[in-house]
């Protein structure tokens, strides 16, 4: 069995539309392995619930999204906006690439 130190790091509260409105800023928060610095997952957060989360892969000139998921009752608030945002303020000037879209 291996063992993999995760790190989970406390991005910058965002305040999406319905949030605002609820006075809750939804926080983000990433998390990639210690060994594997090119996979990273981001997490969404909600009035301390879980609510969505984004997992990709950083290369050189583009992220490659593999999972982006709002759950059901929070969608169409902003929050998968708000993830892809982030990205993009972490990792500018790539281009990001979703294979497949599921709804």
């Amino acid at each position: 069995m291996i063992n993999t130190l995760h790190h989970l790091t406390a991005l910058n509260n965002i305040n999406t539309p319905d949030a605002a409105e609820n006075a809750s800023p939804l926080k983000i928060c990433r998390q990639q392995a210690d060994a594997d610095k090119a996979n990273i997952v981001l997490y969404a957060f909600l009035d301390q619930q879980h609510v969505g989360a984004l997992d990709c892969s950083i290369l050189e000139q583009q992220i490659d999204v593999h999972v982006l998921y709002v759950r059901p009752a929070y969608r169409q608030q902003g929050i998968a906006k708000a993830l892809l945002a982030s990205l993009c303020h972490d990792f500018p000037g790539r281009e990001i690439h979703c294979q497949q879209q599921h709804i």
